[in-house]
């Protein structure tokens, strides 16, 4: 392939070739996306890539006769199919544009071509076609007689005059006038230097442009990076705390026995007030009536903590101490008295037992 083809402003592509560019340029970009990751890099190569299919669209346009406005149409799903791989949480909308961009560059190619084009270079037909000259397709062959006869033996020759037949008059006096030098590997850099010449404000725009591209790109990826690596930290610490796994046993008077590894809380529902502490063993101050639990036959046990919770329950936390105490006394006596509150132990026993939790403790 003649590669000054690809950023050439004159000439025609067909369809095939126009097809063939247009998929070579997604399939870097995903290749980009699974060598890179959702790296900024993306946002550059596509930038990179963007003049390649948009050049490709403006001579397949010119090759249908339609607008040549319209090769800006193909350059959107392409930016949008490369902000999506770099910042795109799922690749669910990736999908999607490419599905477009596919749609769109199979109408494009399949545009019919104006004119009476006979023959397409590697589907291009402009000055960017590299044609050797006629001295090097001529040889001298030696014959019996002495005498010596010039044979053309390139059929290239012949086809040579309907090469760009259906190119604009215009265009065919252009590239006849050139000279031999304007179709070397050259003349593709000569005009893009040339327009960067006319067109400084703009490319230096689209540098800046691209820069702050890049740079927000970048930004946005070490802020990511360092919200995924806080995350982490916050997982690895809630899996270094053990998480409190509560066992209930209800009481069918009206109240709750609960183990939460090895302390136990009596919890009952009681009336509405605000949250907060009634009575604490540390401080020894609060609610004298919620210092002791006593049972029925005069055991007493000192609860650690009593407190309202915010859904209007009363929990009383016990030392682990006491815990196997307790559990034995509920599971074996009849009734208990705390905070005020007297509660009946019938049918203790056979609700602690329901509980794996409490079994280990009766």
């Amino acid at each position: 392939m003649q590669y000054q083809s690809l950023f050439c402003f004159k000439g025609r592509d067909n369809g095939a070739r126009f097809a063939v560019i247009s998929a070579s340029v997604y399939f870097i970009l995903a290749l980009g996306f699974v060598l890179l990751g959702q790296s900024a890099a993306l946002l550059v190569l596509g930038c990179l890539l963007a003049p390649v299919l948009g050049l490709s669209a403006y001579r397949r346009m010119r090759d249908a006769a339609r607008p040549t406005w319209y090769a800006c149409l193909i350059l959107i799903p392409l930016l949008l199919f490369s902000m999506t791989l770099v910042y795109a949480a799922s690749l669910a909308l990736a999908v999607v544009i490419l599905v477009i961009a596919v749609l769109l560059s199979l109408f494009f190619a399949r545009l019919a071509p104006v004119g009476k084009a006979t023959f397409y270079h590697q589907g291009y037909v402009g000055p960017a076609v590299t044609t050797g000259s006629s001295a090097n397709r001529r040889r001298v062959e030696p014959s019996l007689g002495g005498h010596v006869g010039v044979a053309d033996l390139d059929e290239y020759d012949a086809e040579e005059p309907h090469a760009y037949e259906g190119v604009s008059e215009e265009d065919d006096q252009q590239w006849k006038a050139s000279s031999p030098q304007k179709f070397s590997d050259s003349m593709a850099l000569k005009q893009w230097t040339n327009w960067a010449k006319l067109n400084k404000k703009l490319l230096l725009g689209v540098v800046a442009g691209l820069g702050v591209l890049v740079l927000i790109g970048g930004l946005l990826e070490a802020l990511s990076s360092d919200n995924q690596v806080a995350s982490e930290l916050v997982q690895e610490r809630s899996k270094q705390v053990p998480v409190p796994v509560r066992g209930e046993a209800k009481i069918p008077d009206g109240f709750s026995v609960l183990l939460e590894n090895d302390v136990l809380i009596i919890r009952w529902l009681g009336e509405r007030r605000a949250e907060g502490e009634i009575w604490s063993l540390a401080s020894a101050q609060g609610d004298s009536s919620c210092a002791n639990l006593s049972f029925n036959d005069g055991s007493n046990y000192r609860p650690m903590l009593v407190e309202y919770m915010p859904d209007t329950s009363i929990e009383a936390r016990f030392s682990p101490l006491d815990t196997q105490g307790i559990i034995s006394d509920i599971a074996m006596r009849g009734s208990i008295k705390l905070c005020g509150y007297d509660f009946s132990l019938k049918g203790s026993q056979s609700a602690l037992a329901k509980n794996a939790a409490f079994i280990p403790y009766l």
